[in-house]
């Protein structure tokens, strides 16, 4: 039980994060939040392909925001 309660902490604090960013900087680190609370219910889970799947997403989602706040930078919007 206190596993879960911990993935609900950890997934609502990253949307908070996001809920209350001032800049793109921190939507970043609230969205890596909530990805890591999905790899970790994953891992919870027991299922390893499942973790397999949250990982590469994370890595892929962390890439495409990356690159986003760059060219958004790089525009002069940041």
């Amino acid at each position: 039980m206190t596993e879960l309660i911990f993935l609900v902490v950890l997934l609502a604090g990253g949307m908070a994060v996001v809920a209350v960013a001032n800049s793109l900087v921190r939507v970043i680190i609230g969205a890596e939040v909530a990805i890591m609370a999905g790899i970790w219910g994953a891992a919870f889970s027991g299922d390893l392909s499942l973790v397999a799947v949250a990982a590469v997403v994370g890595v892929a989602e962390t890439v495409l925001m990356v690159a986003a706040l760059y060219r958004l930078a790089k525009e002069g919007y940041v």
